[in-house]
């Protein structure tokens, strides 16, 4: 299983425009593409309206096939023209496991 992150800042006059554009129109396409979405979170303390989205993948190559896919969508760049001007300090991390509760440990290599 790999973990995707995705890390974000928006302006607090941004924060209602954008949390409807990603309810009705980014979810929806994150859904149909397949991607496992596991949610998005705003801070309630530190830096004032961060984001942070997680997505589940099985493996690397399902992250690379299926992140491409949603990337290659013209509607996400029409989505992205929108939101685009409202994001700043835009982050991405992959992580692989090392110890899950219920699941098997896997030890650092």
């Amino acid at each position: 299983m790999i973990l995707f992150r995705v890390s974000y800042r928006l302006r607090a006059h941004h924060v209602a425009a954008y949390e409807k554009v990603f309810a009705e129109r980014t979810l929806p396409l994150i859904r149909e593409h397949g991607l496992r979405f596991l949610g998005i979170w705003r801070s309630l303390v530190g830096e004032a309206q961060e984001y942070l989205e997680l997505f589940e993948f099985q493996s690397l190559a399902e992250f690379e096939s299926q992140w491409r896919g949603l990337g290659a969508d013209p509607r996400l760049r029409s989505i992205f023209e929108v939101t685009g001007p409202m994001v700043e300090n835009e982050s991405f991390s992959l992580f692989d496991p090392v110890l899950r509760e219920g699941g098997e440990d896997t030890p650092a290599q």
